[in-house]
């Protein structure tokens, strides 16, 4: 049995399809807090999840259509990289597409690829930005894309049949054209044919997009991420990556690209019980080790904090804490929002801001 045959094995006992509200987000279809909203609404009602979201507004009917038509490819890894279709992307278009690393951390890659000359996929394995098996994911998924006899399901014609766009026949006919002009696209020979308007294509090219967003997610989640560095002693086995380790000084730093400087109270938070505040934090951290990041004590009137955007929820109490980020080594960039819990004696009032946040280095011995 293949390894991704065992994985599939091991999956099927406990998935049979991946939850559609996961798969909505991840091809950004709807916000988080749209999802919540339904999900709050489906508490009171009997209606399904994507009946709640067309009904409130939130999800096109022909988006859920193509969506649920492929929920079930999207558990198992084999059937995520086959929908794989579209032109082939470059490897780090397809990161950042996936969203499993920020523009920032590409061009620190890119950067190092002109100094050394290796392959991207190879610099982003070596800083540990990404895991082996999530590069040969990706490298797959552009193989399919390649191939135009694999990628189907998500091709543009395709797509625009189920969405009642064009009909099958219609189809058709503009791939026989296609034989013909075989350096025109697909989308060009159906408004040539007067089948669809210019919007038409642009409405099935965004939805293709979105679908392949979260065709990649899945693929990725599917992947083994970067182990934590306790697990790496074999990756340090040699005497030359040891002497590497130990002569070289380990640094992280923490540079604060922007900072919200001080936080309003008002009384409606106070009945609230907390304030929260989007996007208020900006930093980068360089690094030539893993690191972890510490967060000072928080003062009153403030109890604990929920800070996103570190790639999970991290809750911050009345005293220090720290997190260990085993997936980022090199150059990182974050943008983070905050969720503040008030104290039951907090008073309205302008509040310097109340959390302060350190970069320190792993060491290894």
């Amino acid at each position: 049995m293949s390894e991704i045959e065992k994985k599939n094995s091991t999956l099927s006992c406990k998935l049979t399809k991946r939850p559609l509200g996961k798969i909505l987000i991840d091809g950004d279809f709807i916000a988080s807090q749209d999802l919540e909203k339904a999900l709050e609404d489906q508490m009171h009602t009997n209606e399904l999840l994507g009946e709640i979201l067309v009904h409130i507004g939130m999800l096109d009917p022909m988006d859920l259509k193509v969506v649920l038509s492929i929920q079930k490819d999207l558990v198992f890894l084999e059937d995520a990289i086959k929908l794989a279709a579209g032109t082939r992307r470059l490897l780090g278009e397809l990161l950042i597409q996936a969203k499993r690393i920020t523009p920032e951390q590409l061009e620190y890659a890119l950067q190092e690829q002109r100094q050394t000359g290796e392959k991207l996929g190879e610099v982003l394995r070596r800083l540990q930005i990404i895991s082996e098996e999530e590069l040969d994911r990706l490298l797959t998924f552009q193989q399919h894309q390649d191939d135009p006899l694999r990628a189907v399901r998500l091709k543009l014609g395709q797509l625009l049949v189920a969405t009642n766009q064009i009909t099958e026949e219609q189809l058709q006919n503009a791939l026989r054209r296609q034989k013909l002009s075989p350096r025109k696209k697909i989308g060009e020979l159906l408004i040539e044919g007067g089948y669809v308007t210019p919007e038409q294509i642009s409405f099935g090219l965004k939805l293709q997009h979105k679908l392949l967003t979260a065709a990649l997610v899945t693929i990725l989640s599917l992947s083994s991420p970067i182990s934590p560095i306790m697990g790496h002693s074999d990756a340090f086995s040699s005497p030359e990556q040891k002497t590497v380790i130990e002569t070289a000084t380990a640094h992280a730093t923490l540079k604060v690209l922007y900072q919200t400087p001080e936080l309003i109270i008002t009384p409606a938070d106070i009945l609230r019980g907390y304030i929260e505040v989007k996007s208020a934090s900006h930093i980068e951290i360089r690094s030539n080790v893993f690191f972890f990041l510490r967060f000072n004590v928080l003062g009153e009137p403030f109890k604990e904090v929920y800070i996103r955007g570190l790639g999970r929820n991290v809750l911050v109490g009345p005293e220090s804490n720290s997190i260990f980020l085993p997936d980022l080594r090199g150059f990182a960039a974050f943008e983070l929002s905050y969720k503040f819990f008030l104290s039951k004696d907090a008073q309205p009032g302008t509040y310097s801001w109340p959390l302060e946040i350190s970069a320190h280095p792993v060491m290894i011995a």
